[in-house]
């Protein structure tokens, strides 16, 4: 019933359907497609092994809502998206925090374990959760036994949510994938997306990016969307 409970949580945040929170300090920053992340309010940080802003980062093409990163050329390269919120990032009580993204990863190459393309959250406490993303599976990088197979060739959809950015739900595909735990480290209050490696090299298509901290859905949408799940069950 607890997870259940969640879960609609969850669904409630995702179609938008959220209640206000006064005082609250709500936000929902995004990445739709439709020009290079820079040009959508995102910071670009790119470079190689000799250093940040060297070379020309990954061959970046955006075409039907759909930015594709190949960095397949060259392993030194990397080259991702961010943003830093400066102690805003963490949901505030009655809110939860909520990511999601669509991507494709059509080919990877690296040392086994080694991966390129990665969606990274760092908490305003120095909380540190990171997701590396592989054409068949996907890695958390401070869970080490955290490995969760996925359908190659096709876009997959994820979905993470936390409400003490200490614990995550991730979900992919509408299921629940992992149940995990975030990792002690000095970073703060980022989120980046992207070629984040420079020692592998990747094929990404990503679809959006998006992440806030969201009001947590009021009880009587609860209500109806629970009736509505035990009407249907799956």
């Amino acid at each position: 019933m607890a997870e259940t409970t969640r879960l609609l949580f969850v669904v409630a945040a995702a179609l938008g359907v959220m209640v206000s929170t006064a005082g609250a300090d709500e936000y929902w920053l995004t990445y739709e497609g439709n020009d290079l992340p820079e040009n959508e309010g995102w910071e670009r940080h790119w470079g190689n092994d000799e250093g940040s802003h060297e070379g020309e980062g990954a061959i970046r093409t955006v075409e039907d809502g759909i930015l594709t990163m190949d960095s397949m050329y060259d392993l030194r390269v990397y080259d991702y998206a961010c943003h830093y919120l400066y102690g805003e990032l963490d949901p505030d009580p009655g809110e939860l925090f909520v990511a999601e993204w669509r991507v494709y990863i059509e080919d990877w190459v690296g040392d086994y374990g080694h991966w390129d393309s990665k969606v990274s959250i760092c908490s305003d406490e120095g909380w540190l959760l990171a997701f590396g993303l592989f054409p068949d599976h996907v890695e958390s990088q401070f869970e080490g036994d955290v490995y969760i197979p996925i359908t190659p060739d096709v876009f997959h959809e994820y979905l993470l949510v936390s409400w003490d950015m200490r614990a995550y739900e991730l979900y992919i595909d509408g299921e629940l994938a992992i149940l995990g735990s975030f990792w002690d480290d000095h970073l703060s209050s980022k989120f980046s997306w992207g070629d984040c490696v420079s020692g592998a090299a990747s094929l990404a298509h990503w679809d959006y990016v998006r992440f806030g901290a969201v009001p947590e859905p009021e009880a009587g949408l609860l209500l109806a969307l629970g009736l509505l799940a035990w009407r249907n069950p799956r």
